[in-house]
């Protein structure tokens, strides 16, 4: 497989009317073109950039697809004019040693454009790894001097180890690099609070916070947030007390079937520290990323106003 990704910052100047126009011409990029057998577009935590996207296609034939298709300069044409800085990278499993040279030559040829050195990618992805014997990536390679502009090969098979504190315990997670932090967090460390709703990053029940910040799990990849403090519906409450949002739910009854809830509190939580909810209409606005199919809605906005006042106080 091919991982194409790029990582970028909006100018200052773009509204955010044009700014959802060009993260939808990603995302339509990824639905319309053939060749992409998987994508994400999420909000990229590393604090270099803010946004992230990674499409992944099988092999050079549709490689050379992806690049080409009218969808992908389609998102190009709209994305590239609004942002100020901008990188991309391209990964692949092929154990093959010339396979990334030959994906750096597909990209020359096909856009003229450079190609990242070894060292943004693996910068970009924070493998920053070598293959141990073990087959898992060894981290100590991070500042190996890149020899030459090359897409970085990871050997079939083999993992890479994530460091990330997940409601203040720190953990190290063994995984391939296409695993989800959904799946992470579901799967390897069996924090099943965080729910699998759309898998596409549309119904927001996966939402965790990531250094603060709200995050669709369902579309970051583990790779990519290596240090990260992650905190889910389990890490809310401390012991028996719960979080005053937690409590707010239960007071309103915000919820029916429950299966959005914990996306819900997570997102509810970031909206209240990020002072999105001094009204009722500011806080559907920013809390409109989470859907709730028993459309518990005006519920859902009681509680979060009603938490907003007690974690005031």
């Amino acid at each position: 497989m091919i991982f194409h990704g790029s990582r970028f910052t909006f100018r200052p100047d773009v509204p955010p009317e044009q700014r959802t126009k060009a993260l939808d011409s990603l995302r339509d990029q990824g639905r319309t073109v053939p060749s992409v057998t998987f994508f994400l577009v999420g909000r990229d935590s590393s604090g270099e950039y803010e946004w992230g996207a990674v499409f992944v296609v099988e092999d050079l034939a549709a490689c050379r697809e992806f690049l080409t298709h009218p969808a992908s300069r389609h998102a190009d044409r709209i994305v590239r004019p609004l942002v100020e800085e901008f990188t991309s990278f391209d990964l692949t499993d092929d154990p093959d040693p010339e396979a990334g040279a030959r994906i750096a030559e597909v990209r020359r040829r096909l856009l003229d454009t450079p190609v990242p050195s070894r060292r943004t990618v693996l910068k970009a992805v924070a493998a920053g790894t070598a293959v141990a014997a073990t087959g898992v990536v060894a981290p100590a390679a991070a500042t190996a001097p890149a020899a030459a502009a090359q897409a970085y090969a990871v050997a079939p098979g083999s993992s890479v180890e994530v460091p990330m504190t997940v409601n203040g315990r720190l953990r190290k997670v063994v995984l391939e690099p296409r695993v989800t932090l959904l799946d992470t967090l579901r799967e390897r460390l069996g924090l099943t609070g965080t729910k699998k709703g759309c898998d596409r990053g549309e119904c927001g029940a996966c939402t965790v916070l990531v250094d603060g910040e709200r995050v669709k799990s369902c579309l970051t990849l583990a790779v990519m947030r290596p240090g990260a403090e992650i905190t889910t519906v389990e890490g809310l409450a401390r012991g028996e007390e719960l979080h005053p949002v937690q409590e707010a739910f239960i007071r309103n009854d915000a919820f029916q079937c429950g299966a959005c809830t914990p996306g819900q509190i997570m997102s509810a939580v970031a909206c209240i520290n990020e002072g999105h909810a001094g009204s009722e209409a500011e806080i559907r606005e920013w809390m409109s990323g989470n859907l709730c199919r028993c459309a518990a809605y005006q519920n859902i906005v009681a509680a979060v106003a009603d938490a907003a006042k007690e974690v005031r106080r």
